[in-house]
């Protein structure tokens, strides 16, 4: 599974989460566990389940927002105006984890609990800016294991495929079954090349096939929207080498990336060690009700985030990419396509941190602009389509397959022994 190899899918990888069996464990444990309490039962106050389908409905119409008083839970005024604010604050109470909207967060320290900010700043007539952030307290396993669990699963896949398969098969059969029903790993290549790294093939397919006894809602979703999405993810140096490759089309993920001593090197080339700042290009095409709509050959910066108390990965994006949109839009003004990714561009970062009382936070942050227009206003509704087939029924469902793959995961890393 694509999902367990990322949770740390071979015994060196799971043992790499602290510097002692015991330790890793724990540590193993307590970051499932938080994520599993993140989609147990999920529920929302009043207050903010208005407020989130009202913000996917004008997400790119935010005039719409601006002046709603009962949407926010903080009003601040600044040089250029009035900036709002809605504060999250959300945890497990009882058996349920609940997001309640609250005019003053506090960082989490308890292991599930999280933070999350929506804020929206006017900047002149049509431009508004959006930054979104997400904290979530994940245990006491410092930032830097990131790195060691990163390293020991590339390491794992220097080996013959049937040994890759073996191991996170007999490590891992509860997580392997659990997302199995999603994700299949149908076949791996691992090519050791002359300098002694290995060129490493993975195809995985995603299917909701399997999803439809227990999911049914969610098995559904998945064939409308994931199953025919295309994207593609690359990573590149100056020079224009590629590193990591992920491309998904016709239901088929097929990754590859080169591996030596659990460090990637180029795909083709002489080895090199990576630089902290790589391109990545992006292709993401969906098809929403009658329309396939996307972008091509989106470029940004993707640096890697290292020191004492953070390792994580942000993202930047000032180049317009190639729109694919339908020829209904022909006649509308294009120019509003552009205005995310001039100035500070499009931004998305990722990572670990260290928070309050040594507590490490799993973080997320998104900022954009948005030039309201008749444009972007077509691809919010868009948007707000998939946005509200979703909600409901298929996101309790997806809710329940993501709790119960955590707690699949959790009683796997139980069963590890010293041998």
């Amino acid at each position: 599974m694509a999902a367990a190899l990322v949770l740390g899918g071979c015994r060196a990888a799971v043992l790499a989460y602290g510097p002692d069996l015991a330790t890793a464990k724990a540590h193993a444990d307590t970051f499932a566990a938080a994520i599993e309490a993140r989609f147990t039962n999920v529920a929302r106050n009043p207050k903010f389940s208005a407020a989130r389908m009202r913000l996917a409905r004008y997400a790119f119409a935010p005039s719409k927002l601006g002046n709603d008083t009962s949407l926010w839970t903080g009003l601040r005024t600044t040089r250029t105006g009035v900036d709002r604010d809605l504060e999250i604050q959300a945890g497990l109470i009882g058996a349920q984890y609940v997001f309640t909207a609250r005019r003053t967060v506090p960082m989490p320290v308890r292991p599930g609990d999280s933070r999350h900010l929506i804020a929206l700043q006017q900047l002149n007539e049509n431009d508004w800016a959006w930054r979104t952030r997400v904290d979530q307290a994940i245990g006491m396993m410092p930032p830097s294991r990131a790195d060691d669990i990163t390293r020991a699963l590339f390491l794992s896949s220097e080996r013959p495929a049937a040994a890759v398969r073996a191991d996170y098969q007999n490590m891992l059969p509860r997580t392997t079954a659990a997302l199995g029903r999603l994700f299949t790993i149908d076949s791996i290549a691992t090519i050791p090349q002359g300098d002694g790294s290995t060129l490493v093939t993975l195809q995985i397919t995603v299917s909701g096939d399997r999803l439809t006894r227990g999911f049914p809602a969610f098995a559904k979703y998945i064939s409308k929207y994931v199953e025919p999405a295309r994207y593609r993810y690359r990573l590149t140096d100056r020079s224009g080498s590629d590193w990591f490759d992920a491309d998904a089309r016709n239901q088929v993920l097929t990754v590859r990336f080169r591996s030596h001593d659990g460090q990637l090197q180029p795909i083709l080339g002489a080895a090199r060690r990576m630089p902290d700042t790589l391109q990545i290009h992006v292709d993401a095409l969906a098809k929403i009700s009658l329309f396939t709509v996307g972008v091509t050959n989106m470029q940004g910066e993707f640096v890697h985030t290292k020191n004492g108390r953070e390792r994580g990965w942000a993202m930047h994006f000032t180049k317009d990419p190639e729109w694919h949109l339908p020829l209904l839009t022909e006649r509308l003004l294009r120019s509003p396509l552009h205005r995310p990714f001039e100035g500070s561009g499009v931004r998305f970062t990722l990572g670990l941190r260290t928070g309050p009382d040594n507590q490490t936070l799993l973080t997320r942050e998104f900022d954009f602009t948005v030039r309201e227009s008749a444009i972007m206003r077509f691809l919010g509704n868009l948007g707000f389509t998939a946005m509200s087939d979703y909600a409901g029924t298929v996101e309790q469902e997806e809710s329940r397959f993501l709790a119960e793959s955590m707690a699949a995961f959790r009683a796997d890393i139980s069963a590890l022994t010293a041998k």
